[in-house]
């Protein structure tokens, strides 16, 4: 299992370290590496078009990855996503050592394309028949760790050269296949083969299609959309509000500390809080909670007075998107059978990278009517994928497993 939640852990890191590069590499006139004679404008849209092609890459090949994990087994797409994370960071640091854009687009594009490893290695880790939502809680653990040190990585290593966190990157991955080849065996199921005619480049989009014939997905598949757009929305823009909101204007400094603080949250839940709470109440009811407590929180926020006010709201924001996040995922894993939890762990994240990429949409287009609309929106989504998981999938139990 250790080399699962490395895997987990480093796919999370890759994901992430990029984006704190983005703005010396591609927006400070002081420290620009790309495009030094292109307008402001054009820097901005190559900026955002990098984050773009990884999401919606992702977006499309999770789900394939994962269906080829139910029929091909998982060791051999978690060694193709490994591989293709390794050879992302690899080219990513290349070109910025070369100067050479084409180059990171490329490493974008595959790390993108093999960012499949957190729901394949999540199927393998409930292919085990241990606790389930355990299991599920402590990856999301490991992956919220990532989360938090991508941005620590890159500011900290940034200092020696803006490739070195893409270099620590790929050292990682590359220990964490090695572990992976070495360490991990899952049970031989003679005769599986891979059946092409089932698998599509295009099952980011068709599992959507498949899932609204599911009567036992799709309604917390939908819930779970929504809660992403919502999540998408506030953690994008929540620390512009926090800077230009009137009576607090938190410095720079101090909205980086609340994000620091909101990722505290989110390794306390996954690690303590939604484990525990798990053991005693059921994955719909901790769902429900969750998600409407984290929509309170959005509201506190546009409410708050100080600095340390905004570090308790991420506190507890963190906290409670991350007792619903692996609540939700459970449910989803409980309602298909064993020879299908790759493909609906794939579609959890083909979800999340949806959610994400219209929320960018959506929230980047009321931003410029008021630093608040978008929280404001965010706390709304939220409070209706609470509403709506109360009835989400029920009575399409496919796996037996109770809320």
């Amino acid at each position: 299992m250790i080399a699962l939640y490395l895997l987990i852990l480093v796919d999370s890191i890759s994901a992430t370290v990029i984006i704190p590069l983005l703005g010396p590499l591609l927006i400070d006139p002081a420290t620009l590496v790309f495009l030094p004679e292109a307008s402001l404008p054009l820097r901005n849209f190559v900026s955002g078009l990098l984050v773009a092609t990884y999401v919606f890459l992702m977006l499309y090949m999770a789900p394939v990855l994962g269906r080829l994990s139910d029929q091909w087994g998982r060791r051999p797409v978690l060694l193709l996503c490994g591989a293709g994370v390794l050879l992302g960071n690899l080219l990513a640091g290349l070109a910025i050592d070369l100067h050479l854009l084409p180059l990171l687009f490329l490493g974008r594009l595959i790390g993108g394309a093999t960012a499949a490893a957190q729901p394949t290695a999540q199927a393998a880790l409930v292919d085990t028949g241990s606790n389930k939502a355990r299991l599920l809680s402590y990856s999301m653990l490991f992956s919220s760790l990532g989360f938090v040190l991508g941005p620590v990585v890159a500011s900290g290593l940034s200092t020696i050269s803006f490739s070195a966190p893409l270099h620590l990157c790929t050292a990682l991955t590359l220990v964490a296949l090695v572990l992976l080849w070495t360490g991990y065996r899952e049970e031989d199921k003679p005769g599986r083969k891979v059946d092409w005619s089932t698998i599509s480049l295009f099952e980011g989009v068709r599992c959507f299609r498949e899932a609204a014939g599911d009567k036992a997905v799709r309604g917390i598949l939908g819930g779970f959309l929504l809660m992403q757009v919502a999540w998408g929305s506030f953690f994008v823009f929540v620390s512009v509000y926090l800077m230009a909101a009137p009576g607090l204007r938190l410095s720079l400094h101090q909205v980086g500390a609340f994000m620091s603080i909101m990722g505290i949250g989110f390794c306390i839940s996954n690690a303590l809080v939604q484990p525990a709470l798990s053991e005693r109440f059921g994955m719909r009811s901790l769902a429900v909670a969750g998600l409407g407590l984290n929509a309170a929180t959005m509201v506190a926020c546009l409410l708050l007075g100080s600095a340390y006010q905004a570090y308790a709201a991420a506190l507890i924001a963190g906290i409670t998107v991350n007792i619903a996040y692996p609540s939700i995922v459970t449910m989803l894993s409980d309602r298909v059978p064993p020879d299908r939890q790759g493909w609906i762990l794939g579609m959890v994240g083909s979800a999340a990278a949806m959610g994400w990429g219209i929320s960018s949409v959506i929230s980047g287009a009321l931003g410029g009517l008021g630093q608040a609309l978008p929280v404001m929106l965010a706390a709304g989504l939220m409070a209706g994928a609470a509403l709506a998981m109360t009835v989400a999938g029920s009575g399409g139990t496919t796996a037996g497993t109770p809320d």
